[in-house]
């Protein structure tokens, strides 16, 4: 009896033991092909078996079950059970929950019906006017597919099968989904007439998610995981349960046809060769003079060939310089924007060392600002949408400013800033564009000071009634020889490695260049390497090309009001954009109204007479700034307008000042500016 008694306390200890050593992992039984119910009712899956094959390593007890989606959430919330496979990683941290290391990545892609077309593409519907996209209904991927083509209509479906077969509509132009799980159910649905295009979009990662209570789990999981990739496992699982739906289309057929056209071309050179050297056999025969000749012309045409060539493995290098500078100029301020922002959100630092951070953020922000000014003039001056604008310019008053900007720059590197002005009398007005003739002095003056570390920046001009001439010269790195006939190019240092030492785009001189052609002007170098470089820039007096406009009279009220009397309407359908300006002025003024769009707009100022200012954004849906602001003069002509927009050139602000605004500002607002704007208002 006695026996008896030990051998159940030894039984029951064990499965208590075993009882505490048991894990519980889950995984939604929907979610086909990586976890799912087969027709038996059995879970299976890619995950399903990633787990089987780890806890077969290990010998571990994991009890393995599938439930529906929200079920298992909570009962990982609740600690029910350990953990939860194949769940994607949030993109943010969790402190809640311990993430393994990733099992699979899984991506969106485009799907369409080749039977509708056969070359479809992400450019087609970029192009397609009001394409109908079948997808889920998530602001996400709405927004993704609406940065490809803002008229982009949507048919929102709730099942893989749906997104299938909404294909056979149509008027549907294609689906977006998740890659894997529609090829699955497009296998399913026998639909050999769904493709996927090869662009992987919104990559995620997947893995499991464990609760902090069960450390050991995750690390059983990490660890198996990192052994059956190396050992080949993992390579077969995917192969029985992934690779069939996620690998790229075979579209050797689209290429058929250039394929004959690069046949019919060989053909044609292979008889068109037969009939020079049919020709040059006769040739032989009868004038070996002639020979000699062609002879001669055939070096001659390789010499140019090879010079060609250079120029080809030239330009090779300056892409790929530009792509590695793009992405350095445009990830650097990000990575200063976002790892502050994030260091600001999580821990509480000093007020100095706040201020520190945000100087960097809005240093960082700036600087990426001018990346994508850069970016979008020279698209303009390629595209020959750029004009000049000519007025009457003041040359003097020009130089000044230039000076009192860079003064402090050059101070701080030591540098010597020199103006000087050679004397001349002119007689007539200087009319050019105000906005491009600084804009070349500019890039000019702070590239000969950034590329400077001793020694002065000297800035020369004589102004005539013809032509103002400038001389910017520097004691700096110079040019060599070799790099000055292409340093007009775009996106091109004379040094253009990644160890060159030098912040920029490489796009200042290559606007510079445009702009001085568009004035008609002339733009040229002499440089030394290691003793300095001279630009020398003629601008011609464009008097001949003078348009006189009549600006539009701004009408104002004449009551002597002070700014926190003001009732301002701001016209701004972006959220962050109007919780930012409302934060500027709510303290400033005595009441604040908005408008989300152009028609809200001008229905607020007719029901709303007392209204002083409106803050009009350009960019808004139904109806834009520019036409909001031409019906609100139709009946309103005191009520003072400010156009506000991320446009920065200067055709904007005269379309704005037609339009019927008194005045403008540009996106992104500066705080100073804004509130110096309001102020000088002296008689609203």
């Amino acid at each position: 009896m006695k026996q008896k008694i030990i051998l159940l306390l030894l039984f029951v200890t064990l499965s208590i033991c075993k009882l505490n050593a048991q894990y519980e992992v889950m995984f939604s039984n929907n979610y086909p092909p990586y976890n799912y119910l087969n027709e038996n009712g059995e879970l299976v899956g890619f995950n399903v078996e990633i787990l089987k094959a780890i806890k077969d390593l290990y010998k571990t007890d994991i009890k393995i079950s599938g439930g529906e989606w929200n079920t298992i959430i909570k009962a990982l919330k609740t600690n029910e059970i350990d953990a939860i496979g194949g769940f994607h990683f949030p993109g943010n941290p969790d402190p809640d929950y311990i993430y393994t290391r990733a099992a699979i990545n899984t991506s969106h892609c485009f799907l369409y019906n080749s039977k509708h077309y056969n070359n479809f593409s992400i450019e087609f519907l970029r192009t397609s006017k009001e394409p109908l996209v079948a997808m889920w209904k998530n602001d996400v991927l709405v927004h993704y597919i609406q940065s490809i083509n803002p008229s982009t209509k949507f048919l929102f479906i709730k099942s893989y099968e749906d997104l299938i077969l909404a294909l056979d509509k149509s008027n549907v132009t294609c689906s977006f989904g998740q890659r894997t799980g529609a090829m699955y159910y497009a296998k399913i649905l026998n639909r050999t007439d769904v493709k996927s295009l090869d662009h992987r979009i919104l990559e995620r990662s997947m893995g499991f998610r464990v609760s902090k209570e069960a450390p050991e789990l995750a690390k059983i999981l990490n660890n198996g995981l990192e052994v059956i990739l190396a050992n080949g496992k993992y390579q077969e699982i995917y192969d029985t349960w992934i690779s069939e739906y996620d690998k790229n289309n075979n579209q050797w057929r689209n290429y058929l046809k250039y394929l004959f056209i690069a046949s019919i071309i060989v053909l044609l050179l292979f008889i068109l060769l037969i009939i020079i050297n049919w020709i040059l056999q006769a040739k032989i025969k009868n004038k070996t003079k002639d020979l000699r000749e062609q002879l001669e012309l055939n070096s001659k045409i390789m010499i140019e060939l090879k010079k060609e060539k250079d120029k080809a493995e030239e330009s090779d290098k300056m892409k790929s310089a530009f792509l590695a500078n793009m992405s350095h100029e445009i990830r650097t301020p990000m990575n200063g924007i976002l790892g502050f922002t994030s260091l600001l959100k999580t821990v509480d630092y000093s007020s100095e060392k706040q201020a520190q951070f945000i100087d960097i953020i809005q240093k960082s922000g700036h600087r990426m600002l001018d990346t994508i000014n850069n970016i979008i003039e020279v698209s303009k001056l390629e595209s020959g949408l750029e004009k000049p604008i000519i007025k009457e310019v003041d040359i003097e008053k020009n130089i000044n400013e230039l000076n009192n900007f860079f003064s402090t720059e050059a101070s701080e590197k030591g540098i010597n800033l020199i103006f000087k002005h050679s004397k001349s009398t002119p007689t007539i007005p200087f009319y050019t564009d105000q906005y491009k003739v600084n804009s070349i002095l500019t890039n000019l003056i702070k590239n000969a000071l950034k590329f400077t570390n001793k020694g002065f920046v000297e800035v020369k001009y004589e102004l005539t009634n013809t032509a103002v001439e400038f001389w910017i010269k520097d004691t700096g790195i110079g040019i060599p020889l070799e790099k000055q006939h292409f340093i007009f190019n775009e996106f091109v240092q004379a040094d253009y490695s990644h160890s060159s030492g030098y912040e920029g785009s490489g796009l200042g001189l290559s606007i510079s260049k445009g702009y001085v052609h568009l004035l008609n002007g002339e733009i040229k170098l002499t440089s030394v390497p290691n003793e300095g470089t001279t630009f020398y820039v003629r601008i011609p007096n464009s008097t001949g090309e003078v348009k006189t406009t009549s600006p539009k009279k701004k009408v104002i009220k004449n009551t002597n009001t002070q700014l926190k009397n003001y009732k301002i309407l701001i016209a701004e359908d972006d959220e962050t954009s109007f919780f930012y300006i409302e934060s500027v002025l709510e303290n400033l003024t005595k009441k604040i109204i908005r408008a989300k769009n152009g028609v809200e707009a001008v229905e607020l100022v007719k029901n709303n007479n007392d209204i002083d200012i409106i803050l009009m954004d350009i960019k808004m849906p139904i109806l834009n700034g520019f036409e909001a602001t031409k019906k609100i003069r139709e009946f309103n002509n005191s009520v003072y307008i400010i156009a506000q927009t991320a446009y920065i050139q200067e055709s904007f602000k005269l379309q704005a000042q037609e339009a019927g605004c008194n005045t403008y500002i540009s996106k992104p607002i500066d705080k100073y500016k804004l509130i110096k704007l309001l102020a000088n208002i002296k008689q609203l």
